[in-house]
């Protein structure tokens, strides 16, 4: 590599960038955004409609699913936000990774919440640990692509 006239920091950065992604590195493919938006809508959508869909699916009782639905429609609304504003930077043409950091930070706060219920006994334990892990799986594949965005 000539760094001659290339400041030390930047040098540093493609380095790093080199050594991290590699030489035959696909790209991430660009359809991948708008289905991650889309898939964020549709879940956020179902959070809505059936706010006591998610805490009857974990075990947890009738009338306490009653109780806590606003909360599931908060995290519907959450989905909603996130999935429209990735769709729409991405049609924009606009920077991505602010919105690939936010699901990413979305569904690692969903895996600690999902295992914290889990181990406290709230939910029953192998579906609150599945779905965090589900959780997790999408917090670290969105934080990889954020990294490899920077």
């Amino acid at each position: 590599m000539n760094m001659g006239a290339v400041p030390w920091s930047m040098a540093k950065k493609e380095q790093q960038s080199a050594e991290f992604d590699g030489e035959d590195q696909k790209p991430i493919p660009n359809l991948v955004y708008p289905i991650l938006g889309g898939v964020r809508i549709a879940i956020g959508l179902g959070l809505i409609a059936s706010p006591t869909g998610l805490a009857r699916g974990l075990g947890v009782d009738a009338p306490t699913a009653q109780r806590v639905r606003w909360i599931t429609r908060i995290a519907g609304a959450r989905e909603i936000a996130v999935g429209v504003g990735t769709i729409r930077a991405w049609r924009r043409s606009e920077p991505l990774d602010g919105w690939i950091l936010a699901q990413a930070i979305s569904d690692g706060s969903d895996a600690v919440a999902f295992t914290a219920a889990a181990l406290n006994h709230e939910v029953g334990a192998v579906r609150g640990l599945s779905l965090a892990a589900f959780a997790l799986s999408g917090a670290v594949s969105e934080g990889w692509m954020y990294v490899r965005s920077n």
